[in-house]
């Protein structure tokens, strides 16, 4: 959560499979009869009062309350393990004659028109045939993400927008950022964390949106709204070709042939989850809030200023087994974007547990201890969802096979701490579109390659290990344990410095960054070993040295490229690009990714 705002969907298929990230749903919510909210309201409202009320008072609110309802059903067959089958979405045939007859051909055909819209808007400028659809309209949302000036400088290093342009999507900035762990009754000494350009910039997503969709088109790009994704077809043999299967509005279906499929769907989609061997995360955050207007302001510590962004805050202990954590940004015109979310792990038996209603219930509750409603107060949209997170990533390349590459939300990139979806993206933008180009260029589309293209890290693998400390391992006996190490943590990271922790939050972490972070840690507070195996186990314990030593390796591997300098950098790339095309781009990759992560 630290890193991006919000992981949000890219997935508008589907109510239920569009469910995996919090979303301002109002983009991707079906056609839903008012007697059938009403009904639902009606059958809700006697165990989620606060909830059904909050949301009658919203334009659209009670549509909400039937989307969160089939986000849940979606979430429990996921938790289940009942996942798609891989011929249901994604289906091979022998060769290129045996795909579905299309009359419309590209060289890209994205599959989600969100976070996918930004690259495809590059591709389509470099020259490329490309397509994009979705279930909605193309490059609609009503989202709220931030991020920093630093990270929005790579839309204008990948060519798509000035910096200029970029101002016209920017509802305000904050001089910083707070991270605040209640310290009651910690035993250990309080420490707030200050962010200087970390998250300091409210994008104004409908408007950037927009605009890339403007840009898309002006290079050729064509899009086809409100088509529903069906089925992706690949050849096994041959020249690798694809071609999507969609269906319109009229329930007639369409084909579009590619020679790349990108898939843009967000993580939970069912095609996502096929390219992932149906276990994209082990992490989740149920998420929920809302945008409102008219809170108390001031400098208080429950009064908003409109110049301080809540990153992470707590403002009690864990309750019913939960350490709630909230998040505030403010926005324009008096608006604040509020959430409330909690840490937990992925299985069976917790799927019940894990209610977007019941967190509602909670929100609504509890909302007047995080931020003090003003004269006038009240709630204009809701923001809900689940957010996974991959951990144990023990493979952090692409979600890809032969001829579909995944990116945006569908590749799960980000650690588990970090949440960072749109960050992640736009960070990678450049880079993803290098890649993207040099592969289109010569062939390169087999799984192989496209495995090596896109916004994985190798440097935040690691930080899996601590999203599980804002997890209480026993809460019912140490409900402060989550507050305590995290006071410690943040004072560790004022003593490491505000370019390291800037470092951190932005996923440009070092090796040596990571061991001053986690050893600086334990230092300051040793019970931290007996915790760790509390939290994690000896299996996870396990995980962790084997990430640990895939981090020192790649530590080496870059420094050892570092020193062979530039010139010879050139030299053994044009050496391979004339013996070895895929292995030309796999050291593309290698070097693209690693100057991502500042190592370069």
């Amino acid at each position: 959560m630290l890193t991006s705002k919000i992981a949000y969907s890219d997935n508008h298929d589907d109510p239920a499979t569009a469910a995996c990230a919090p979303c301002v749903a109002e983009a991707v919510l079906p056609e839903i009869r008012s007697s059938e909210s009403e009904t639902l309201a009606d059958s809700l409202s006697q165990k989620y009062p606060r909830t059904v009320a909050a949301l009658r008072q919203i334009e659209g609110g009670l549509q909400h309350l039937t989307y969160i309802t089939a986000i849940e059903e979606r979430w429990k067959k996921i938790a289940r393990g009942e996942m798609p089958q891989e011929g249901e979405v994604l289906h091979y045939v022998p060769s290129e004659a045996d795909l579905p007859p299309s009359t419309e051909q590209y060289d890209l055909v994205y599959c989600g028109g969100v976070l996918g819209l930004f690259s495809a808007a590059v591709m389509a400028r470099k020259g490329f045939r490309v397509l994009v659809f979705d279930q909605r309209r193309v490059g609609t949302s009503h989202r709220e993400w931030n991020i920093s000036d630093e990270e929005l400088e790579k839309f204008v290093e990948a060519g798509l927008f000035t910096r200029e342009e970029l101002e016209q999507a920017v509802s305000s900035r904050y001089k910083r950022g707070v991270i605040r762990f209640y310290n009651k009754d910690i035993g250990v000494k309080p420490a707030e964390l200050w962010l200087d350009r970390v998250l300091e910039v409210a994008i104004d997503l409908g408007t950037l949106l927009e605009m890339a969709r403007r840009k898309f088109e002006e290079a050729g790009g064509v899009i086809r709204d409100f088509r529903s994704f069906k089925k992706v077809y690949v050849t096994e043999q041959g020249k690798v070709r694809s071609v999507v299967e969609v269906q319109n509005q009229a329930g007639e279906l369409e084909y579009y042939k590619a020679r790349l499929t990108v898939n843009a769907l967000g993580s939970i989609s069912p095609l996502s989850l096929v390219l992932q061997n149906g276990k994209p995360f082990q992490g989740i955050c149920p998420t929920v809030g809302s945008t409102a207007i008219n809170f108390k302001t001031g400098k208080g510590e429950k009064e908003v200023d409109p110049e301080i962004g809540d990153v992470l805050l707590t403002v009690a202990h864990a309750q019913s087994g939960r350490q709630l954590i909230w998040e505030g940004f403010p926005g324009r015109n008096g608006e604040m974007t509020v959430y409330v979310f909690y840490y937990d792990t992925v299985s069976p038996d917790k799927a019940a547990a894990q209610s977007l209603l019941d967190l509602f219930e909670r929100y609504f509750e509890l909302l007047s201890t995080y931020k003090e409603p003003g004269e006038g107060f009240a709630h204009i949209k809701p923001v809900y969802g689940f957010i996974p997170a991959r951990h144990f990533q023990h493979k952090v390349e692409s979600a890809s096979k032969r001829g579909i590459i995944s990116v945006g939300d569908a590749t799960s990139p980000q650690s588990a701490l970090t949440f960072c979806g749109f960050g992640s993206q736009v960070r990678n933008l450049p880079r993803l579109t290098r890649l993207l180009e040099r592969a289109l260029q010569e062939e390169l589309l087999e799984e192989k390659d496209l495995r090596r293209i896109g916004a994985h890290q190798t440097n935040i693998s690691e930080l899996w290990v601590f999203s599980r400390f804002m997890q209480p391992y026993k809460a019912d006996e140490r409900p402060e344990d989550v507050n305590r190490i995290m006071n410690v943590f943040c004072d560790n990271l004022n003593r490491l410095g505000p370019a390291l922790t800037r470092r951190f939050f932005q996923d440009k972490v070092l090796w040596s960054d990571y061991n001053r972070i986690t050893f600086g840690t334990a230092i300051r507070y040793p019970k931290v070993y007996p915790l760790t195996f509390e939290n994690i186990g000896m299996q996870g314990v396990w995980y962790w040295v084997v990430d640990y030593i895939r981090l020192s390796r790649e530590a080496i591997l870059c420094g050892l490229y570092r020193k062979v300098g530039q010139k010879r950098q050139a030299k053994l790339l044009n050496w391979l690009e004339n013996r070895n095309k895929s292995l030309a781009l796999a050291l593309s990759a290698r070097h693209e990714e690693w100057q991502a992560s500042g190592w370069l």
